[in-house]
């Protein structure tokens, strides 16, 4: 099985490094910027391409790594210069998009998979030793999830496959557990801020709490993780919090009260009672 991208970005680079490292068989890369290219058959030891048919003849599967605006162009150009065959299969990586994109290539008979790895792209090298441990969602036709399978099988990853009609919800759902965590914590940070620590002695002071919070998850679950003054229905402390913020930092009242709502509708029956529940939601509004 020989393996070719088109796109030679972080994420097209990241996992040529992963896949040459995992022994499996790279024919090489085209891009838009022929340096790009370069710099990833460079890193994978693998050919540079100038035209997609060259690197479809090469190649049996074909991962699209570009931007996801830029993989219908991809396609229309796949299906203008007519090098797919049935023995292909195509790939893409997007989170949000699903394989309907490949509807218009379907006649060729080949295979189509969406597999995305459940991991950010900070740069090629980190996310390469990153993907060792990540984990996949697919979704696509029986050949396209039978060569994508084949291919975690030999990178020894795990996987689970999705409704196509479910992606979009999948992804918004990763967009809240990674870009919203961050945004989170942001506003997390310039609280504190106001209280007059110093900007740099907060990520030193409090990512300790943070990580040592994502550690609980990951051993209790989300439910029983959970401490502080919601779980103990401590309805004068959230009072207070309400109070100060209304007063010092309005801009992160909304904030306060739409998390607030949400942890104690996740909590109801299982670590507060109803009347608990009822008061401090009477609080939060």
């Amino acid at each position: 099985m020989k393996i070719g991208f088109i796109g030679a970005g972080k994420v097209g680079t990241a996992m040529g490094i992963f896949f040459k490292q995992n022994n499996l068989t790279l024919s090489g890369y085209v891009s838009r910027r022929e340096t790009s290219s370069q710099g990833a058959a460079k890193a994978t030891d693998a050919a540079v391409f100038f035209d997609l048919p060259s690197l479809v003849s090469a190649s049996d599967v074909i991962f699209i790594t570009t931007g996801d605006d830029q993989i219908s162009t991809v396609i229309n150009q796949l299906i203008q210069t007519a090098c797919l065959t049935g023995h292909h299969t195509l790939v893409h990586t997007s989170g949000a998009l699903s394989t309907d994109l490949f509807d218009p290539i379907l006649a060729s008979g080949g295979g189509v998979c969406s597999l995305h790895p459940i991991m950010s792209f900070a740069d090629p090298i980190t996310a390469s030793l990153n993907l060792k441990q990540t984990v996949f969602t697919l979704e696509g036709n029986d050949k396209g999830l039978a060569d994508a399978q084949r291919i975690l099988k030999l990178t020894d990853n795990r996987y689970f496959v999705i409704d196509r009609h479910n992606k979009v919800l999948y992804h918004a759902a990763a967009c809240i557990l990674s870009n919203y965590l961050v945004t989170l914590i942001d506003s997390g940070f310039e609280l504190l801020k106001s209280t007059g620590i110093a900007n740099d002695e907060i990520t030193r002071a409090f990512m300790p709490l943070i990580t040592a919070t994502l550690g609980n998850i990951e051993k209790s679950g989300t439910v029983n993780a959970l401490t502080g003054p919601l779980v103990r229905g401590d309805e004068n402390t959230i009072g207070k919090h309400i109070e100060a913020i209304k007063t010092q930092t309005p801009e992160f009242l909304a904030l306060y009260q739409t998390m607030g709502l949400a942890t104690i509708d996740m909590i109801k029956d299982k670590r507060i009672d109803g009347e608990t529940y009822d008061h401090l939601k009477n609080h939060l509004k």
